[in-house]
């Protein structure tokens, strides 16, 4: 570790710098460098998951040890333990469970949160975020809300954390994870309605087709396969002539429209039950 690093850090403890309880990093060591928070799954230890992003944030900024410190020996005056930032070091030299603890880089540009409420957070630079939440901080964010709506109430502190971050460019996995208020929301209802004959294909038709193109024009992102469904939904549009007076004998009839389109909600109601891949 180079003196001036050893030395932001020796100069105030750890936790004081970057804490602001058990759970929350200070909002002052956010505010620095532009820095942003990812909550991840996790229990209370260093697991291979997040030593890996660790050691990949640490490695590409330039940073050979970590800083790691136990909130309950932070209280009791213990020194932070200076650790080589490799999986074999971090795995045996952080042995603790069922405690909250945190590491950090020697400058402080990154860290992480280990709680005992089934999560961790790391926050750091854009650099050190952009090597250890390689999936980017949005799908990252996605993929928390996701296993914290699985989790359901049995674990309360998920849905709170998950509550209190939001995405900035989400890519939808399924019509579950789909926004209420949204075009792509009114699609998906528009396609229950019209399977279960609560109204006419012709009004699906024009309202479907209007909801597609405020999804485009609002810059709604769909993953694929959830994107590729309701494209198969567009292009049988394409060939069903909306106005009866104009079709041929051998265009698309309502009830094959109907029958259509609940094949099509049977595909997003499996990516609801087993998660796209």
């Amino acid at each position: 570790m180079k003196e001036t690093e050893r030395q932001h850090v020796k100069n105030d403890r750890l936790v004081s710098l970057v804490l602001s309880g058990p759970r929350s990093f200070k909002p002052e060591w956010i505010a620095e460098g532009g820095k942003q928070v990812v909550p991840l799954v996790s229990h209370a230890r260093a697991d291979e998951q997040l030593t890996s992003r660790l050691i990949a944030g640490s490695g590409r900024t330039g940073h050979a040890c970590l800083v790691a410190s136990r909130l309950g020996d932070a209280a009791s005056g213990r020194p932070e333990i200076e650790i080589p930032s490799t999986r074999e070091h971090i795995l045996r030299r952080l042995p603790w469970r069922d405690g909250n603890f945190v590491l950090a880089l020697p400058d402080l540009g990154g860290a992480l949160l280990v709680t005992d409420e089934g999560y961790s957070l790391i926050g750091g630079t854009r650099e050190f975020l952009r090597h250890s939440i390689p999936e980017g901080v949005d799908q990252a964010i996605v993929d928390f809300k996701r296993y914290a709506k699985r989790a359901g109430p049995d674990h309360p502190a998920l849905a709170d954390v998950s509550k209190a971050f939001q995405s900035h460019e989400v890519a939808w996995v399924s019509a579950r994870d789909v926004s209420a208020g949204s075009a792509t929301a009114e699609q998906l209802s528009l396609m229950e309605s019209v399977a279960a004959d609560r109204i006419s294909a012709e009004e699906f038709a024009r309202s479907w087709l209007a909801a597609r193109r405020r999804a485009l024009h609002l810059r709604e992102r769909l993953r694929e396969p959830f994107s590729r469904v309701l494209d198969q939904v567009f292009y049988a549009l394409d060939d069903y002539a909306v106005d009866p007076g104009l079709r041929d004998a051998d265009d698309m009839t309502d009830e094959e429209l109907r029958a259509i389109v609940r094949a099509h909600l049977a595909e997003l109601h499996s990516l609801d039950r087993h998660g796209a891949s």
